[in-house]
């Protein structure tokens, strides 16, 4: 798992790109000139180069979306209550075409599997402390599809 955290880490960041880059020509840019003028031109070195690999990144990962998009109909995740106390279920479920063709078979994929306290989204562990949360249910490909077009 701890592998996983710079690739999240990245994820974000690449989401949120565009975010930052708006911070840093808002914010960041005149504090350094004021601040640490001798500095100026190093961090906009290191933003213009960062901004290039990011760039790029992103393109690739819209381009990889959208010819997967072509394929995936659907992918939503449910989490909910499992049978044993303090047991939690995280269910994928994906509605993808095996080919292009409009009549192609459509194929449901469920993977289910356990996950603890910590792997639950906010919003569905703050409903559970609340005494409100039965289940809770996220629209993947709908996030990924507004991610994407920031």
């Amino acid at each position: 798992m701890v592998f996983f955290i710079p690739l999240i880490i990245m994820a974000i960041g690449l989401v949120m790109w565009n975010r930052i880059m708006v911070w840093a020509r808002d914010q960041l840019f005149p504090w350094v000139n004021e601040n640490v003028p001798w500095m100026s031109d190093t961090v906009k070195l290191a933003f213009t180069a960062l901004d290039k690999y990011a760039t790029a990144i992103r393109r690739n990962v819209k381009a990889a979306w959208k010819e997967l998009r072509s394929y995936l109909l659907e992918q939503v995740v449910e989490f909910e209550k499992g049978t044993a106390p303090n047991t939690y279920l995280r269910r994928m479920t994906a509605l993808m075409k095996s080919q292009l063709s409009s009549d192609a078979p459509v194929r449901r994929i469920v993977v289910e599997e356990d996950v603890a306290w910590d792997d639950l989204p906010e919003k569905y562990r703050q409903s559970l402390v609340a005494g409100d949360g039965g289940s809770y249910r996220m629209d993947v490909t709908r996030m990924r599809d507004q991610e994407l077009e920031e």
